[in-house]
């Protein structure tokens, strides 16, 4: 297998993004240190300081490392080298709505990861991901799968041309050949179809399983969305995922299943009245497969994207496991700073991952010491090196515990991706439906005809099986990454306790 070299990071200017013709502006809110001081952003790792190397961590720890065969080509070493240049056009999945295919721009690379920007909006929107990522796509894309393209605001859905576009902004498409074929697990059954139904853990809240539709069908992955809730919840999975299950797998194992939202008498749930209602099929239960256990186990070493922190890869080790998810310790860090993710995650890689990418790698406090330049203000959170900020990309650095992703006052807090859909304006919302989906989601009401559903949480019901708790199921071992319940969980624990 071909490794790629080490790439040196490249990045777009802390100061400028995108306006909404594609060209640069001056950012407000990234200008540089009035002072005259080292951007925080520029402080080098401890790795990058000093000799620290796996080889001699692990003999150190007496750890071991997880095995690179229990990772996933999404995760493991990439094929290719990180083609993608500063400033190239593509189009790709928005995180935060995963039905909404965007224009969107490389602001930034480093190593194998790219940093994305939503043309015409500013950078607290931009989010972080793998150069091979099955979300990303050339453009035209869209227009050759029939996918609806949400357009960088500021411009007419149908006076929108790709190629006017480049041209009138002097922009360069990301060539088709950055873009890997995909499919690892063969074409996708013409046994799925979209708008059949299944059910499907919550990713959000996996204690949940809900009532679900094929939204979507990419290649071999299809796009779960729940019946009656709002886009935020949808997730692309493949069709051996874990997550998906046939129609009536909840009463088969005894486990509570989630009725859509709003449904008549969520305590007495019926598939088939259901589906008569809607008119629409169920996936033929024999067309699903279960996938093999992940094999991770606790104490095994890898290296972690820092959800809090995303641009940074941390030196990281499993310190519990459940059937579909791991959860992280960063190594030199307190515990409390611990949390759950999919064993399937494109943020989990094996180690030297970042070695062989060429992405700078945190390894652990205390192994090396880390030099401040004089003048630099330093946060007082032990540990943070002031890199990245809990408002998210708009801010390259930070100072103090009030930006701090890792602060006392922020850890209750989840160092997301802002919504550039729910905080657009009335008068924007009305040039595109695909934003009015995140106010008013139009959907199949229980005759079967359409109507706009409030996406506002209402009090869930569960569908009970034979025997089985009216409560909410509880995975063992798994345990929200955030203090607090979700919406979904809330109102499914305030359901439970009507039905007593």
């Amino acid at each position: 297998m071909k490794q790629p070299n080490k790439k040196r990071k490249l990045s777009m200017d802390s100061k400028e993004r995108l306006d909404q013709d594609g060209r640069l502006e001056q950012a407000e809110e990234e200008k540089k240190p009035k002072d005259g001081t080292t951007p925080l952003s520029h402080v080098p790792s401890a790795a990058a300081q000093g000799a620290w190397s796996w080889e001699w961590y692990l003999k150190e720890q007496k750890a071991v490392a997880a095995p690179v065969e229990l990772f996933s080509k999404d995760q493991s070493f990439p094929e290719h080298e990180n083609g993608f240049q500063i400033g190239m056009r593509l189009e790709g999945i928005d995180p935060r709505h995963p039905s909404v295919f965007c224009v969107l721009s490389v602001a930034e690379v480093c190593g194998y990861r790219l940093r994305l920007h939503f043309d015409g909006y500013l950078s607290c929107y931009d989010f972080w991901t793998n150069a091979g990522s099955p979300d990303i796509h050339p453009v035209g894309w869209c227009e050759k799968t029939k996918h609806e393209l949400h357009i960088p605001k500021g411009y007419r859905k149908d006076k929108f041309v790709w190629m006017d576009y480049l041209k009138a902004c002097k922009l360069q498409n990301a060539p088709k050949k950055l873009f890997r074929n995909r499919s690892p697990n063969g074409p996708m059954p013409k046994e799925f179809q979209v708008g059949m139904k299944l059910e499907a853990v919550d990713r959000k809240n996996p204690s949940l399983v809900c009532v679900a539709t094929i939204a979507d069908i990419v290649e071999d992955r299809l796009l779960v969305h729940f019946d009656n809730w709002d886009d935020s919840y949808d997730y692309w999975c493949d069709v051996n995922s874990p997550y998906v299950q046939p129609v009536g797998w909840c009463q088969e194992n005894g486990r509570t299943l989630i009725a859509p939202q709003g449904y008549p008498d969520p305590e007495n749930f019926s598939w088939t009245e259901y589906l008569e209602a809607t008119q629409t099929n169920a996936v033929p239960a024999k067309v699903f497969k279960m996938r093999l256990p992940h094999g991770f186990l606790p104490n095994m070493k890898l290296e972690v994207v820092d959800k809090r922190n995303p641009r940074l890869i941390r030196v990281a080790t499993i310190v519990d496991v459940d059937d579909q998810r791991v959860k992280v310790h960063f190594d030199g860090w307190d515990h409390k700073y611990d949390y759950w993710v999919e064993a399937d995650s494109p943020d989990i890689h094996p180690i030297g991952w970042c070695d062989v990418t060429g992405h700078p790698l945190e390894v652990p406090q205390g192994t090396n010491d880390v030099k401040i330049p004089p003048g630099q203000a330093v946060c007082p959170t032990p540990g943070c090196r002031g890199i990245g900020h809990i408002r998210g990309p708009r801010y390259s650095g930070h100072h103090s515990a009030f930006g701090c992703p890792y602060s006392d006052m922020n850890l209750k807090k989840e160092a997301t991706l802002h919504d550039r859909l729910k905080e657009q304006t009335q008068a924007n919302l009305e040039s595109d439906s695909s934003h009015s989906k995140s106010k008013n989601l139009c959907s199949l009401n229980f005759n079967g005809k359409h109507e706009k559903v409030n996406s506002q949480p209402r009090i869930l019901g569960g569908a009970g099986a034979a025997g089985a708790s009216p409560v909410s199921v509880h995975v063992h071992g798994v345990s929200p990454p955030f203090p607090g319940p979700s919406p979904r969980q809330g109102a499914t624990l305030q359901a439970a306790s009507r039905r007593g």
